[in-house]
């Protein structure tokens, strides 16, 4: 905590307000915040804003930082805090009122969850979907968490060293499975895509975030999920504020049928 508000206070003369892709409006109506994941941009939720009652809840998507139409600084690490710096202006700028519900997909549940760490006293709940939670501490993974956090993070070890490999094939994947909401890895977004991998995702403390916080916390994955390591995040079942919550045969996209459930979940 101390730390991210040393680093917030020496650069919030620098910092600049997020792309605000969707706002439905009214400043005292009931806020649920969406962030988006790695390499893609707001188009991530449009399945989840045809379920959600945009009429009596503010909704609010923003671009991430080096994504979409959001500000792609050159001299950025992209560390977690640095996309809660931006996200913090943002949010500050939006008048929301408090408090209001937190909702990440991916890199965007990573995100979604330290920020929650740092200001509980707004946030009344958060939903994590699809969480790539990749724990460091050695003395909570079993055998077989502990192989697939290793492939994992050699994987994308790989993509992040080598550019054109990943570009290409991001471009081809796309068109493979049909991809539409927004995901891609190109020229543009290089940069913000390799160090928010390497120092959002794979340098993460999400697991320590999580236990910590103590508000509702609901974390929602398909079992077909190709990025998770269900050994890892069922560790977190043992907390009390924690509930979990697996739908068969959903893989990590947000399709209309797990935007459906996800939607009953943050308004029911």
């Amino acid at each position: 905590m101390f730390r991210f508000l040393k680093n917030y206070i020496k650069s919030f003369k620098s910092t600049t307000v997020l792309n605000v892709a969707f706002d439905s409006g009214g400043r005292r109506k009931p806020t649920i915040i969406l962030l988006h994941g790695i390499a893609a941009t707001s188009k991530t939720w449009d399945p989840l804003l045809k379920e959600l009652d945009t009429e009596n809840n503010r909704v609010i998507t923003l671009d991430l930082l080096g994504f979409g139409q959001s500000p792609k600084p050159t001299d950025c690490e992209y560390t977690v805090d640095d996309h809660i710096m931006y996200i913090r202006d943002t949010i500050r700028k939006l008048h929301i009122h408090k408090p209001y519900k937190i909702v990440g997909h991916s890199m965007g549940a990573i995100i979604a969850a330290r920020y929650s760490y740092l200001f509980r006293h707004e946030i009344s709940s958060q939903y994590l979907l699809s969480l790539p939670l990749y724990i460091k501490n050695g003395g909570l993974h079993t055998n077989i968490s502990r192989t697939h956090t290793d492939i994992y993070l050699n994987a994308y070890k790989f993509l992040a060293e080598q550019k054109q490999f990943t570009i290409i094939n991001s471009q081809r994947l796309r068109k493979l499975l049909r991809i539409s909401d927004g995901v891609d890895v190109n020229e543009e977004n290089w940069n913000s895509f390799r160090l928010s991998l390497i120092n959002t995702i794979m340098n993460q403390d999400t697991y320590n975030d999580i236990k910590d916080i103590e508000i509702p916390t609901n974390i929602i994955f398909g079992t077909f999920d190709e990025f998770m390591v269900q050994e890892s995040v069922s560790k977190l079942a043992e907390f009390k504020h924690v509930k979990i919550i697996k739908l068969i045969a959903i893989n990590h996209l947000l399709g209309p049928k797990f935007a459906s459930i996800v939607a009953k979940q943050i308004i029911g």
